[in-house]
């Protein structure tokens, strides 16, 4: 099975493991569809934890702190975290004034697609372990009221987005470490969309953030990505108007 052959696979397998709702072992999951990261490579519950629990006193202070963030933000704050729903690494450098044509980089946009794909691949073994409700659709006295558009279902139990962000800026910074600062400053601007969206809690960003870091470094430590990622560099390095 070729590079390509495996890529289509693994975009498959994501999506029929979603579509059973996790029925699959995690072991047979990351098996069949994992493309670079040999099947438990990671312990990602062991790096993330579990949340607090769902009566717990740190889970209420949780809800507050969104609550307080959602209600106050304004339509331009809240325009831009609707924006950030999008999990691409083009909506990650549209943050930063950063972007690239489309059509152009393509092997950039690949390698980093595939970087995702594994993440969230990762992260469904993780996700089995907790059912936490996402802060919007929590009564507690009051209602968080979510950014309109599209609202995300599943366990608010690691962000995805925010281990999509941490991913995108660990490989960036690898490229391209004279922007690690500007890098580092969207993943916080991207997590905090979350936050002002009601849709996860602080303490679903930081496992969120750990995991990306944690898969990005595997990644990087493995023989054949780091391969790839050398022969792809000067293109990142280009994307950037570097050399």
């Amino acid at each position: 099975m070729n590079h390509a052959q495996r890529f289509r696979y693994a975009i498959a397998g994501l999506g029929l493991s979603l579509g059973l709702g996790f029925a699959m072992p995690a072991a047979a999951q990351q098996r069949a569809y994992l493309i670079w990261l040999d099947p438990g490579k990671i312990d990602v519950a062991k790096i993330i934890g579990l949340p607090p629990a769902q009566n717990s006193p740190e889970n209420k202070a949780e809800f507050d702190q969104v609550l307080q963030i959602s209600s106050t933000r304004t339509p331009e704050r809240e325009k831009a975290a609707i924006a950030d729903q999008y999990q691409t690494l083009n909506r990650f450098l549209d943050g930063i004034g950063q972007s690239y044509v489309d059509a152009t980089h393509r092997e950039m946009r690949l390698l980093f697609k595939e970087a995702q794909v594994e993440a969230s691949i990762v992260l469904l073994s993780v996700r089995r372990l907790t059912s936490r409700q996402r802060p919007f659709t929590v009564w507690n006295k009051v209602r968080i009221k979510p950014c309109p558009g599209g609202r995300p279902d599943g366990t608010s139990f690691p962000s995805g987005h925010a281990a999509t962000a941490a991913l995108y800026a660990e490989l960036l910074s690898e490229a391209v470490p004279e922007l690690a600062a500007k890098f580092e400053e969207r993943v916080k601007s991207y997590d905090e969309s979350r936050l002002v969206c009601g849709f996860h809690y602080p303490s679903d960003l930081t496992a969120g953030d750990k995991a990306g870091r944690a898969i990005a470094k595997a990644l990087l430590a493995e023989r054949a990505f780091r391969t790839r990622f050398d022969e792809t560099r000067p293109e990142i390095r280009k994307a950037f108007g570097l050399t």
